[in-house]
């Protein structure tokens, strides 16, 4: 850009440039010190005169065409003035630089004998500038280009200048080049070889003379801050460094420099005019720069990490030779002693030390790291990001991670401290009046310090943010203190524990880095004995006087624990004395998370928080895992688990999760075990931990199909026939038999003289001790996650899992370390947290953050797919005869497809269950008015009528509630899971039901039909313990299109005409039905079954060929009064237990376990059948089966039906049943006619079964 004269004229007369005399056009500058020499602007020309004697390589500089060519000006009248003479001076000095350019320098001063000395490139102030710099930190720039031609050179600068003020002012980077330069073939070389520092004085300051450049030591207050641009440069200057110096031991090169940066931490605890030592000054040797290092290596130690490092410095030597008289002596023994400090010492042996030329090659790579990193500040009172940026790259690519580490990536540590109410913490504490305001903190696996670190972070911003307006004086005096004097508190409340020597030290410095390094670091085993450890102190000291292996003093851990090492047990010192756990370790254990979770119970106060990262084994895995599993459910409360995958971590592909816990009080359990404990010294249902009705509450959780009063006789050990066929019963029963101490027993002379009597009771006696220990363990656990919810934030895989954390791994050259996903603004993409909301409901970390204050869930439509919020107790697996504590993360989930808005339901509606009054209690059901609905009688659709009826009574007695007309029902439990109704009265429902309650959002009838397509759907999601149930809490959860009303209304319009339709064919069943019932009606001859068919009991054991393919039927696949047969799929005969009964094609099927279901069937291919189905032989099988579905036989089956829980029809009452037959003369011709109406049913049900389907497309049609 071109300057304007009046702009030229201020910047020459700023110089001293004057107007000749008699032509105003020309300005002069006189040199009196170079023999008078002077230097002409002239404006009508429009040219720089430079004289005779500066050389000119053409007249690029001397136009006005560029502000830039002033800027020489000004150069050449500063270095005139500094004595450098005018004949020394080149101006657009050039050389070849290829076939088709010049390369021109600005400026070449020459020495006396015409040799090169000092290269100068002008460029103006700012943009231009700056942009050559960054030119020359990439590639060298121009200069680099230049200095390839002139080797002599010994120095290259970059100048700029501008007039300000009415003063000119300058700012130049100085380059000086290193001797060894000279060797090195172009310009790429030369250019790795340089440390990428700049010098800023020494040429054109005061104290400087032409020729005798002098660079001043660097000041505390000169220190630089690091930018973005610094922090990858400086890595990979590092790198390059390496490199060059042929250093290949990266985590010992990671190390050193971690002592360097102790130095230089140590080293900027000074006045802002003190001269820093961690440089190399002008006058340095190898021995005097490593003199400095190693004596602030010593001071750093001990006041950072209370570490004394065996070293003494030259006046703690001087003080032991004072007596010494011989100066020659006393100087050999100094040098002698300096040659050891130096040569011995590993503290910054980059390269291996033995003699004198190995520590000048280590003193070579010592000084270029010296001189990369002395013009920066390594210390702030605040974070740095781009120097915490700088360490993670050294981090990340120089430790090798072992012995069960894995470096918790800074998003993860984020995630994790942001989903932790710090503020409600702080403002509760103050508004209670507590001394400690501030949570206590630990992390007891420190490694590389990033929970820490982020930790500090946190809580100084919230500390800076809080409002202090209305608090008492003494809590606002604290508050503003640590405002004013940041990272101070956390001298008090952060502690950090890590065994690692080299982790410790990257702990204490990576604190430094990201603002403070005043935490306490400690040098221990984080499972160390409290009181007998001599590495613990301050808060780590303390015991409970509850129980002397916890400590109790933190309010918070944080943590990413070792995991996997190998025969650790010997290594913890005290272990017996300080873990529950550790007798369950081998020599060869190598669980030790588990010990760390155990650890992780001790430290916490009540109430206290963990975030802690364990491999997702911790789950599932059996043995000393199981009892850690215990420690969770017993002394903590499970808010959130966050489920990783193989992306997070960078040097591991282990599945991760991350546990967010709640510390309970040691008492919880054991009050629950109390009332446990007296349950079955006194079964009598009782609320324990809160739960009402707690242990009816279990058994219809637990069992399938049982009631209160059938658990009664097993804890009476008079077990009913309904207890008694329970598959958990049988399992038990196996299991028993199977137990060495049962066959160590029978084995005894003592029992065998015993009769058969007793040996029975024996065995009962032992038999239900063992198997209440199991109950009673379950119900334990049962009880107490019961009434805890639990959010499960699930980022996906691959790709998914990337895009949800926001960060990958690179290893490109060059490229190394994470690289965080940011959008066109830069703000991070992650789904983890919001770097400034913590409660942003669009990202996962706000759902933890509320599940810790208790707050009601409403997901964000956006994260339906990653974030659960579930019953705690749903975790778990209760189904099994051994109940290992498992916790599962299995959510399935639902894809809806639509163009309309999808919300869950419970978003729009409220839902509630009901309750079922004791059926003992005859006055809640005698003349009752209030309709109850079971869950049987939701699959009618519409409900208008129920079977049974509750009185007022029973409705106040009972968890029964009065739901109003419209209100939706979905069954939850059982057979009819997931089936759908809709109140068309007011009517209560038992508890296996869920009421969706009418709402203004949504039209009942669009929701009942909806919910009714959605049946696979429901089924899929069923979980949990002895059999698969919906929980209202799936429904609350279960997403569904929200179309506008009017769509609505036109859906239900579509499906009722549809519907209307149904209806009718169904009537035309019934009436074809009818007329199969009337032609049975016309026999007038009766016959006993006996006389028809014969009962065939041809058995197999499927386990004798376990891998053949078999037919199998049981009585779920044959349906209740239509005589078909639903859901079957063929069974490997492995999975088929006990003898079965063979059927043929032809056969009939009829299930005699309660009979009035009226469950027959024409066998329509071979195969085996259960015990429960007799299996008929006739010559007539489809007459026989109609006589056998029509309402005269079921009633009497029915009626001679035996037991209660489980109703039977014995056979021989059976085959003595009376129906009417035709005579055999007939018998083919009304076989025909029921064959034809049967095929007219087939029809219209083919119909029918597409009636759904039909459904299905009107929905689509509308909300697709």
């Amino acid at each position: 850009m071109k300057l304007k004269n009046i702009e030229i004229k201020s910047f020459i007369k700023a110089l001293g440039f004057l107007s000749q005399e008699g032509d105003k056009d020309v300005f002069y500058k006189n040199y009196p010190h170079h023999k008078n020499y002077f230097i002409k602007v002239n404006f009508e020309t429009e040219k720089i005169e430079y004289g005779t004697e500066i050389n000119l390589g053409d007249l690029t500089t001397s136009n006005f065409d560029h502000s830039e060519n002033f800027v020489v000006l000004e150069c050449v009248d500063r270095l005139l003035l500094k004595g450098y003479p005018p004949e020394c001076l080149s101006l657009e000095h050039k050389w070849p630089m290829g076939r088709n350019e010049k390369g021109k320098l600005d400026i070449l001063v020459f020495d006396s004998d015409k040799k090169a000395f000092l290269m100068i490139e002008c460029k103006t102030w700012g943009e231009e500038y700056e942009k050559e710099k960054k030119k020359m930190l990439r590639d060298g720039g121009q200069l680099f280009s230049y200095y390839v031609q002139s080797k002599a050179t010994q120095y290259l600068c970059l100048y700029a200048s501008r007039l300000k003020n009415s003063c000119i002012e300058f700012v130049n980077d100085i380059i000086i080049v290193d001797e060894q330069w000279r060797a090195l073939n172009d310009q790429k070389e030369i250019f790795d070889y340089w440390s990428k520092n700049f010098k800023d004085n020494g040429i054109f300051d005061e104290w400087a003379n032409a020729y005798h450049v002098e660079i001043k030591a660097l000041i505390r207050a000169r220190l630089k801050e690091l930018s973005s641009d610094d922090s990858g440069r400086i890595y990979n200057q590092f790198a390059e460094i390496l490199r060059h110096n042929v250093v290949s031991d990266k985590p010992n090169a990671f190390n050193k420099i971690l002592n360097l940066f102790i130095c230089k931490i140590i080293d900027e605890d000074k006045n802002e005019t003190e001269e820093v030592d961690f440089q190399w000054l002008e006058n340095d040797t190898n021995e005097s720069l490593q003199i400095r290092l190693n004596d602030l290596y010593r001071e750093g130690m001990k006041r950072f990490l209370d570490i004394e490092v065996t070293d003494y410095s030259n006046t703690d030597l001087d003080d032991k030779l004072y007596n010494i008289n011989e100066i020659e002596i006393k100087k050999q023994i100094k040098d002698m002693f300096l040659q050891i400090r130096l040569q011995k010492n590993p503290e910054f042996a980059f390269k291996e030390v033995y003699n004198n030329q190995s520590f000048i090659d280590n003193g070579t790579v010592v000084k270029e790291i010296v001189e990369l990193l002395q013009p920066y500040q390594f210390r702030y009172g605040h974070k740095q990001q781009f120097l915490g940026d700088f360490f993670e790259l050294l981090l990340n690519t120089s430790i090798k991670q072992e012995s069960g580490q894995f470096f918790t990536p800074v998003p993860i540590t984020k995630f994790i401290i942001s989903s932790l109410p710090i503020k409600e913490f702080i403002a509760n504490q103050i508004q209670k009046n507590e001394v400690d305001i501030l949570p206590a903190a630990i992390d007891y696996a420190t490694g590389s310090g990033h929970f820490l670190t982020e930790w500090m972070d946190e809580v100084q911003t919230i500390i800076d943010n809080f409002d202090t307006a209305g608090l008492r004086p003494n809590a606002t005096k604290k508050i503003r203190g640590w405002k004013q004097d940041q990272f101070e508190w956390a001298k008090e409340y952060v502690y950090g524990i890590e065994a690692d020597y080299r982790l410790v030290k990257t702990t204490k410095v990576s604190s430094f880095l990201n603002g403070d390094g005043e935490a306490i670091i400690i040098r221990a085993d984080g499972l160390d004995h409290f009181k007998k450890s001599n590495d613990y102190k301050g808060k780590l000291k303390e015991t409970t006087k509850d129980d002397p292996k916890d400590n109790g003093q933190f309010d918070v851990l944080v943590a990413n624990p070792p995991y996997s090492v190998s025969a650790f047990k010997n290594t913890v010192k005290h272990g017996r004395e300080s873990f529950e756990l550790f007798d369950r370790l081998t020599e060869d254990s190598s669980e030790i998370e588990c010990l760390f979770i155990e650890r992780t119970k001790q430290l916490l106060k009540v109430g206290g928080w963990a975030g802690i990262i364990l491999p997702s084994s911790i789950l599932s895995n059996s043995g000393i895992y199981t009892a850690a599993r215990e420690l969770i459910l017993k002394y903590f409360n499970i808010k959130a688990i966050a489920e990783f995958g193989s992306n997070t971590f960078m040097a591991t592909g282990t599945n991760t999760v991350t546990l967010f816990l709640e510390r309970r009080a040691n008492i919880d359990h054991k009050k629950i075990q109390v009332a446990i404990n007296s349950f079955f010294d006194n079964p009598k249902d009782a609320t324990v931990n809160g739960i009402e009705k707690a242990f009816s509450k279990y058994v219809s959780e637990v069992f399938e199909d049982i009631s209160f009063g059938d658990y009664i006789s097993l804890i009476d050990q008079k077990p009913n026939d309904t207890i008694q066929n329970q598959e958990l019963y049988k399992d038990y029963k196996n299991w028993f038999a199977g137990l060495t101490e049962v066959k160590q027993l029978k084995a005894k002379n003592v029992f065998k003289d015993m009769n058969k009597i007793n040996q029975q009771n024996e065995l009962d006696k032992l038999f239900y001790q063992k198997v209440f220990e199991r109950e009673q363990d379950k119900m334990l656990y049962f009880f107490l996650a019961y009434s805890q919810q639990t959010v499960l934030i699930k980022v996906g895989e691959k790709q998914s899992e990337k895009d949800f954390i926001g960060y990958e791994f690179s290893n490109r050259r060059g490229h190394e370390g994470i690289k965080m996903y940011r959008d066109e603004n830069g703000k991070a993409t992650t789904r983890l947290y919001d770097e400034t909301n913590p409660l942003n409901p669009e990202k996962a970390n706000s759902y933890v953050y509320r599940a810790f204050l208790g707050e009601k869930l409403d997901i964000h439509k956006s994260l339906n797919e990653n974030i659960f919020s579930i019953d705690t107790v749903q975790l778990l697996d209760f189904s099994k005869m051994l109940f290992e504590k498992n916790i599962s993360l299995n959510i399935k989930k639902i894809d809806v497809k639509s163009k309309w808005n999808l919300t869950k339901i419970s978003q729009i509606c409220e839902t509630s269950s009901g309750g079922t009054p004791l059926k003992s209690i005859s006055k809640y059901y005698t003349n009752g008015t209030i309709p109850w609905v079971n869950s049987g009688e939701v699959r009618q659709g519409i409900i208008y009528e129920t079977e049974k009826k509750i009185t007022p009574l029973g409705v106040d007695n009972s968890s029964a509630k009065l739901f109003p007309k419209d209100t939706v029902l979905v069954a939850m439990y059982g057979a009819t899971a997931g089936q759908v109704g809709v109140l068309g009265i007011e009517a209560t429902t038992n508890q296996a039901i869920c009421g969706i309650l009418p709402s203004e959002h949504v039209l009942p009838l669009y929701l009942y039909n909806y919910l009714r397509t959605q049946l696979d759907n429901f089924l899929s999601l069923r979980s949990g313990v002895a059999r698969l149930n919906i929980s209202q809490d799936i429904i609350k959860n279960f997403i569904i299109p929200l179309p506008p009303k009017d769509i609505q209304e036109k859906i239900i319009g579509e499906i009722e005409a549809i519907e209307k339709k149904d209806k009718e064919d169904k009537e035309k069943i019934d009436a074809l039905k009818k007329k199969i019932e009337n032609i049975l009606g016309s026999f007038i001859e009766e016959k006993v079954i006996m006389e028809i068919c014969s009962i065939s009991n041809d058995k197999i054991d499927p386990q004798n060929n376990p891998s053949e393919t078999l037919n199998y039927i049981g009585l779920e696949n044959i349906e209740s009064n239509t005589g078909k047969c639903i859901d079957f799929n063929p069974t490997i005969a492995l999975n088929i237990q006990s003898t079965k009964f063979v059927f043929r094609k032809g056969d009939i099927l009829y299930g005699k376990l309660r009979p009035y279901l009226n469950k027959v069937w024409v066998a329509e291919f071979d195969g085996v059948c259960s015990t429960d189905i007799l299996v008929l032989k006739t010559q007539q099988p489809i007459l026989l089966k109609q006589i056998i579905l029509s309402k005269n036989f079921v009633n009497q089956s029915s009626a001679l039906m035996q037991g209660t829980s489980l109703p039977r029809l014995r056979v021989s009452d059976f085959m003595s049943i009376k129906v009417p037959m035709p005579p055999i003369s007939e018998q083919q011709k009304i076989v025909s006619q029921i064959k034809m109406l049967e095929a007219e049913i087939e029809q219209i049900e083919v119909r029918l079964f597409g009636i759904n389907e039909e459904k299905e497309i009107i929905l689509k049609k509308y909300l697709e």
